[in-house]
């Protein structure tokens, strides 16, 4: 590609590299990054700032335990239920909350919330109100406090662990059964560009996540409800079998036609399944759209190129590496 056509050459030129679960890609130093909550196991996200009045947090917590109970049932509103209860964490910046559970009265919703610098990272467990489920939880939400400390967004640490947003969680002694990370990346320049990744420590390998299949049932659908003629009419830009690092998948490429609900735009897609049971190599899905308005993926025509588009989707994939670990 002549260089003089290519305007990304000048945005991706200046990388900082960025930790996300095990792994570290590359990003425009200018790039707007957006992390998603993880799961280890349970989901764990950050609200920033609300550390600093952690008091206030955790009687907003007890307050919408409150305000739940009349929803309990079961154990939970027998006598010595824990709805509405405060329990110690790992240290004086963990408090654990005993709530309602969130899709069934005779659960338990076991609250954890940690104060790490200003910030507060907040999980939340189901468990049957009945034995001694909830005690398990209350130990795993301990554990993942005593082993979660705060990380700088450019900091790549070198211990064994996962990197999630704005801190890092060494391993515990056993593994966990499902870890998960996602990381979003928003081209300053290029607005309506969106890059997504994600990465899925999964036990059993399962068929129909991969993405072939779903390639051709999308065809068939698109044949079947009459748009087999707009559907002939996608140019491929790349398709097939690929090996990205030590990951064996399937990536497609496509400028996609306009049609009355969307602008011309693309879609680039490349998933593996990884290996079940390696936290180093889970099933990763990359994902980039072109015409990306208000989160509406053909909101706006493409700004870039194909040419364009297939560059900075190269540059994205060959960036993804191991972190380097003591």
């Amino acid at each position: 590609m002549n260089n003089d056509s290519n305007r990304l050459i000048s945005t991706t030129e200046d990388v900082r590299s960025i930790c996300i679960g095990r792994y570290i890609v590359d990003v425009p130093k200018n790039a707007e990054i957006v992390i998603g909550p993880a799961r280890l196991p349970v989901e764990i996200w950050r609200k920033s700032g609300e550390g600093n009045d952690f008091d206030a947090s955790i009687m907003s917590a007890v307050a919408e335990s409150e305000s739940r109970r009349w929803l309990a049932y079961g154990p939970l509103k027998e006598k010595g239920s824990l709805v509405g209860m405060i329990r110690d964490g790992f240290s004086p910046n963990q408090k654990i909350v005993f709530g309602v559970g969130r899709g069934d009265g005779a659960f338990y919703n076991v609250q954890s919330l940690i104060k790490l610098g200003s910030d507060l990272y907040v999980q939340e467990y189901e468990a049957f109100g009945e034995g001694g489920e909830y005690l398990e939880d209350v130990d795993d939400a301990r554990q993942v406090a005593k082993r979660l400390r705060p990380r700088a967004e450019e900091e790549i640490p070198s211990d064994p662990g996962v990197c999630i947003d704005g801190a890092f969680i060494a391993d515990p002694p056993h593994k966990y059964m499902v870890e998960a990370v996602s990381i979003g990346i928003r081209l300053k320049e290029f607005a309506d560009v969106h890059i997504s990744i994600e990465m899925t420590k999964k036990d059993i390998y399962i068929d129909s996540d991969t993405l072939e299949p779903r390639l051709r049932a999308a065809e068939r659908d698109a044949v079947a409800n009459g748009n087999g003629e707009w559907h002939s009419r996608i140019k491929f830009l790349s398709r097939g079998p690929r090996k990205v690092g030590n990951w064996d998948g399937f990536e497609v490429g496509a400028r996609m036609p306009a049609q009355k609900t969307g602008d011309e735009h693309h879609e680039f897609e490349y998933v593996s399944q990884g290996e079940p049971k390696n936290p180093l190599l889970p099933v990763l899905d990359i994902q980039m759209q072109t015409g990306v308005k208000d989160n509406v993926i053909g909101g706006v025509r493409a700004s870039i190129s194909d040419r364009e588009a297939l560059y900075l989707w190269e540059k994205v994939l060959s960036s993804i590496r191991p972190r380097p670990t003591s």
